[in-house]
Formats: structure tokens, C-alpha cells, sequence
């Protein structure tokens, strides 16, 4: 039995409109030697960006060799407790030259502005940019289902932005192909639903009606999904259980989620509300660690299947006013935290710690899922970090900058110090080993 990369399992029974797509099966190869180097063949991107800057000294190991270096104690630790040392890439020193000479503008806005994009914004007004790197990769690769996935950690970020670029509410981490901003979603619902609903339905409309008949994706494709595994051999029968099991999992998390919704989480910044085109009064946000937790498996799902090829996470706003009650910060993480650096030094490095926590747990689901021969990490691109070093100087010297993955000829577990080189040389090395040809950095690629 022969199957096409693209072939999906459709609802036959309830009729909810549901279309799953199928992870990697020998079945989808003509020989054991192509299924095994299959994870490589389409790259794929994610990145997960932090906010407000960092606490350079404590996200990077103080001491160490290019090669030798611990991250106990760091923000990053994570990592290496994970095991995951050998698949990063550490960027000291990196200057993100995200102002055109003789500009101005919010140092929040233009920072993150160029962090995909490794080209400096005309202003923090601008409506057009160039396009970011994740939107680079998902139109030069093959149609997906869903074209990108922009997901962010909390509902500040997906605010109104309807008449100028300035909004503290707002963030500019992704441009579309004919540079304009892409907004960001945080109802992770309504995400999943993007990668499950079925042909022509509406945002919501799948995953809302699946939740009224009290069904699940894997009901509805009941029957569909039994004549496909009677098909299979062993091994490819096998992958498709875990893969349901998986997917199941995914679902009962969602459905936890949107139980242990805290309006109070993260309440609106104070600011001043008469600069913002028609605010939205309503805030919610959601349990921080689970819903990245959520967000991740629904990464490792859409890779998995080839849903997309490119995803980013918003960890939270730049000047946006989240708390982190995770770990015990009750207050304005920006105005209280992120402008005080000596007087709150310590809770900022419990939020770095966070944000490193949460990029880990990413890439460790990424590891753990099976595609082909190896995992997700096959053929990945991964890249974390900030557009601001020292957020209460609002400076963009010394950013925070980790590369992961494996993908083109890049070699892991390095620790490099780069003394003010242009953090876009980094996003235009990414941008070669990938195999897209645009370059907006300062030519100085590849990274070594």
C-alpha cells in the first residue's frame, strides 16, 4: 500500500468536518533508506521570542570554553538538565541594529520588529517591513495546510492595531511576504482547530461543534481512521496509535486549558488608554506554564504531519503588563520588574528562568516526537531569545540569542561571544542553511 504525503483521514461519521493529517509512514516511501531520510527533506521553523529584554548575566554561563560550559544556575539550565546541550547554540554579545541611522521611535516595538527579520524598521509607526524569516521559510516550501502558525502566550498580544503601528498592546514579530504585520493568536483552541477543522469551515466552527456533541477529533474520524490501520504494517500501525494517543492527549489538555482560564492573570497595563485605537476591554489569560505546555504539543502535532512548516511563540507583550503568578510574581512584570532592574534583579531572573523553562520543554517535545528515522529535531530550525538586552535601559546591545535544531551544516553545543556583531548575520545564517537565498544582515554568513 502506497500513501501520499498529503493523504488525510476525513470525519465519515458524525460529519463535524474534521481533516487529520498523517505523521511520517514507511508506507509513504518507496524504500526503507527514503523513509529514514525523510525528516530533513522539507525544513521546518519555530521560534519563541521573549519580551522586555533579559538579565544577560545570568541567561549565559559566566565562564567556559567555546565548547565546555555548564548551565547550572543560569536561565538556560533547563537545557542542560533536559540533555539538550548538544542540540543549541548559544549568541553572546549579539547588537540588534534594529534603528535606521537618524531614527527614533519605541525602543519595545523596533527591537522586536527586526528580531525575524535582521533589517531595521524605517519607524515604530510603520505599517510595511520586510518579510520575517518564519514567513520566508513557509512560502518558499511547498503548500501546508496551514500556512503559519503565529501563537502567543497570552490574550494582551491579539489586541486591535487598526490605524497605527504604535500599541503597547500589540507586537511585531511577524511580517507576510508583502511586509505587513501578522497578528498573533492566543486561543489555542481556535489554533488547533485551524490544523483539524475540515475544508471551507470557519474559525471555531469545528472544535465548537465537536465540543457540543461531545466528540473528539479521533470519534469523528472513527471509522476512517480503522480502515487506514487495517492497511499497515506493524510498525506504520503502530506509529498511528501513538499518534493518536498523542493527538487525544492534546485534546484533553485543550479542554483543561480552557477550564483554568484566570481573567485576573494578567490584567491590563497601566498606560494611557486615549493612544490606543478602539481597545478591547476584555482580558483573559490562561495558566502560563500549561498553555505553552499546550502550545508545544500542538507544534509537535503540525510538524509532525506536515500541517506547517513554520510556527512562532510570543512568550508575552513587549511593554504589555503579564504576571507571572506561575512563579509567584503578582505584578506588572514590564512596569514594575523590567524598569526596576536592581530593585526587582531577582524576580527578573525568575522570569528569564521561566521563558529558558518553557523553550526547553518545546524543544525536549520536539525531541520526543518520532518522525521517520529520528525525531523532530531532524530538520528543525529553532530560535529563541530577545529583540532588547537590558530592558530598564531599553537598550539593544547584549541580546539574548540561542540557535537549536538540527538542520543544514550548523554545529551545536558552542558558546559563542560575539562582541556587538549584528545579531542579523545569525538570522541570515539560518537563512542559508535553510536554502533561501535573501540575505539582510551584514554579509558576514556564515556564523562560525
Amino acid at each position: 500500500m502506497k500513501l501520499s504525503r498529503r493523504t488525510f483521514l476525513r470525519s465519515t461519521s458524525y460529519g463535524v468536518g474534521t481533516a487529520v493529517g498523517l505523521p511520517l509512514l514507511e508506507a509513504m516511501f518507496n524504500s526503507s533508506s527514503a523513509y529514514a531520510d525523510a525528516p530533513g527533506l522539507y525544513p521546518r521553523f519555530f521560534a519563541m521570542y521573549v519580551p522586555n529584554g533579559i538579565i544577560e548575566e545570568k541567561w549565559y554561563p559566566e565562564n567556559g570554553s567555546k565548547t565546555d560550559f555548564d548551565l547550572s544556575g543560569t536561565a538556560l539550565e533547563r537545557f542542560q538538565t533536559l540533555g539538550l546541550t548538544d542540540a543549541i547554540s548559544l549568541y553572546r554579545g549579539c547588537t540588534n541594529v534594529c534603528r535606521l541611522e537618524g531614527s527614533s521611535g519605541n525602543a519595545h516595538m523596533v527591537g522586536i520588529s527586526s528580531w525575524l527579520t535582521g533589517k531595521a524598521i524605517d519607524s515604530d509607526r510603520s505599517q510595511v517591513h520586510v518579510s520575517s524569516l518564519d514567513q520566508q521559510i513557509a512560502d518558499a516550501l511547498p503548500r501546508t495546510k496551514v500556512h503559519s502558525l503565529q501563537l502567543a502566550g497570552n490574550s494582551e498580544l491579539d489586541k486591535p492595531n487598526n490605524n497605527v503601528y504604535f500599541n503597547p498592546l500589540k507586537n511585531a514579530l511577524n511580517w507576510d511576504k508583502n511586509g505587513r504585520l501578522l497578528p498573533l493568536k492566543s486561543e489555542l483552541k481556535n489554533e488547533f482547530d485551524k490544523l483539524y477543522a475540515g475544508d471551507g469551515a470557519a474559525p471555531g466552527q469545528g472544535v465548537d461543534r465537536r465540543t457540543a456533541l461531545k466528540i473528539s477529533v479521533l470519534d469523528d474520524i472513527k471509522e476512517d481512521r480503522q480502515r487506514l490501520i487495517a492497511k499497515l504494517g506493524a510498525a506504520d500501525a503502530q506509529r498511528m496509535e501513538q499518534y493518536f494517543e498523542s493527538l487525544r492527549d492534546l485534546e484533553l489538555k485543550l479542554e483543561a486549558l480552557n477550564n483554568s482560564d484566570d481573567s485576573s492573570s494578567c490584567p491590563r497595563p497601566t498606560i494611557d488608554e486615549s493612544s490606543i485605537p478602539n481597545p478591547n476591554n476584555g482580558s483573559r489569560n490562561n495558566n502560563i506554564k500549561l498553555h505553552a505546555e499546550i502550545a508545544a504539543k500542538i507544534t509537535a502535532q503540525a510538524f509532525a504531519c506536515g500541517l506547517t512548516n513554520a510556527i512562532t511563540y510570543c512568550a508575552g507583550g513587549e511593554a504589555a503588563g503579564c504576571e507571572y503568578r506561575d512563579i509567584g510574581i503578582n505584578t506588572h512584570f514590564h512596569n514594575t520588574i523590567s524598569h526596576n532592574r536592581n530593585g526587582r534583579y531577582d524576580d527578573w531572573c525568575k522570569v528569564d528562568r521561566l521563558h529558558g523553562d518553557l523553550c526547553a520543554e518545546f524543544m525536549l517535545q520536539l525531541k520526543q516526537t518520532p518522525h521517520g528515522a529520528g525525531n523532530l529535531l531532524d530538520g528543525t530550525a529553532l530560535m529563541f531569545g530577545s529583540g532588547l538586552g537590558n530592558g530598564d535601559a531599553h537598550q539593544h546591545t547584549k541580546i539574548a540569542l540561542m540557535v537549536g535544531g538540527h538542520f543544514g551544516n550548523w554545529q551545536h553545543g558552542r558558546y559563542h561571544q560575539l562582541n556587538g556583531r549584528n545579531h542579523a548575520d545569525v538570522v541570515d545564517t539560518i537563512r542559508q542553511q535553510i536554502g533561501l537565498a535573501e540575505n539582510y544582515g551584514r554579509n558576514q554568513v556564515p556564523i562560525s
